[in-house]
């Protein structure tokens, strides 16, 4: 397999001026610049500059993966929304960071695929990754829970106590559901981590036009010059000050006892197990119904094989040996073993001069 590495950035609060596309163009003479997103992909070779520093200046969202076994998120975020304290039990070094860059905070999530690489089904695409970094400004912490998960797994201390459990860890968004398939977070780790979360519950709307009132003049008017500004961000910021106005909201005290990582690798494991009975289950119940089906058309059934064999060809031959194997399910199933062998060893002796055939039954293990 050659080598594939894929590269993208995108903005999310603002468009990219022409001179910082021009600037971007001109880091790689491979790479493709909109006024919103870069992308650029090697089959050799790599990006000579700092994925990091382009992202710290021009963007908002980085992403990157290797078909060797490497992917990587990236978020910036401006330093004043963005509640540092609250982040820091997600943090694990060298996996989940967050670092300051001058004026901005980069989330920089990385994680080395040690099993190799895998291809993204028409790619992976930050598109779909992006509206994470809102969630977060908004509070919302289920993908640093996630990507505490895939750093707990990855360093393996039993004793580590999991992270403050946020709600909804049972009703993933789409974002969330492809940050899980791209890191390709235990689907098991995810069920076992949620028995413990609490349902989302929606904000109670605020009393808009009594807390807007409560405004001074001075400050409706400094809100209205930054919108017309164009400043980022002045949405969450104009209802965090609303919501300073109005109070703190009461937010539920979490039940459950914080759980090590060995607790959640054994209730994942058990998850597993108990996933595998069940498919195992079903696959019995639905093959016994199939063998309860062909009981009644086993004559015919026979009558086919012996059609199928007298076409003297390959394909013929193997849908032949397909009917036969499925005869002889039904035969032990109905404990008559013994003449299934009979009938079979019948057919081999009168077919005994077709190597092709004769060939095809053993490798069934039918002979």
């Amino acid at each position: 397999m050659s080598e594939y590495q894929y590269y993208e950035w995108q903005t999310i609060d603002r468009a990219l001026t022409a001179a910082e596309q021009d600037a971007v163009d001109g880091l790689s003479s491979h790479i493709d610049v909109t006024s919103t997103r870069a992308w650029v992909e090697y089959h050799w070779s790599g990006f000579k500059h700092d994925p990091r520093e382009v992202l710290a200046r021009y963007f908002d969202a980085f992403l990157y993966y290797a078909n060797w076994g490497s992917q990587r998120l990236a978020l910036r975020f401006p330093r004043g929304p963005l509640d540092e304290n609250a982040l820091q039990p997600y943090l694990w070094e060298y996996c989940s960071e967050l670092e300051a860059v001058g004026d901005w905070l980069i989330l920089d999530i990385s994680y080395p695929d040690d099993g190799g690489g895998h291809w993204f089904k028409d790619g992976a695409r930050l598109s779909a990754l992006a509206p994470l970094r809102d969630d977060i400004l908004n509070g919302d912490y289920r993908m640093l829970y996630l990507a505490w998960l895939l750093a707990a797994a990855a360093n393996d201390i039993d004793e580590e106590l999991e992270p403050p459990i946020p709600p909804g860890l049972k009703e993933l968004s789409a974002p969330l559901a492809e940050f899980g398939h791209f890191f390709q977070l235990d689907p098991f780790l995810v069920q076992a981590a949620a028995l413990t979360s609490e349902p989302l519950r929606s904000t109670p709307a605020l009393a808009l036009d009594e807390l807007i009132a409560r405004l001074s003049r001075a400050e409706c008017d400094a809100f209205l010059r930054r919108l017309a500004a164009g400043e980022p961000l002045l949405t969450l910021k104009f209802n965090r000050r609303l919501q300073e106005l109005a109070g703190p909201p009461v937010r539920p005290q979490p039940r459950a006892a914080r759980r090590t990582w060995a607790e959640l690798r054994q209730t994942a494991e058990r998850l597993r197990q108990a996933e595998g009975r069940r498919q195992t289950a079903e696959a019995e119940a639905r093959r016994v119904k199939e063998l309860q089906e062909l009981a009644p058309r086993a004559a015919q059934t026979w009558s086919e094989v012996q059609a199928l064999i007298e076409e003297k060809k390959a394909q013929p031959y193997d849908q032949a040996v397909a009917l036969l194997v499925k005869l002889c399910d039904l035969a032990v199933f109905q404990d008559r073993l013994p003449e299934f062998q009979a009938r079979l060893a019948e057919l081999q002796t009168q077919y005994a001069g077709r190597p092709a055939l004769q060939k095809r039954l053993r490798e069934a293990g039918l002979v």
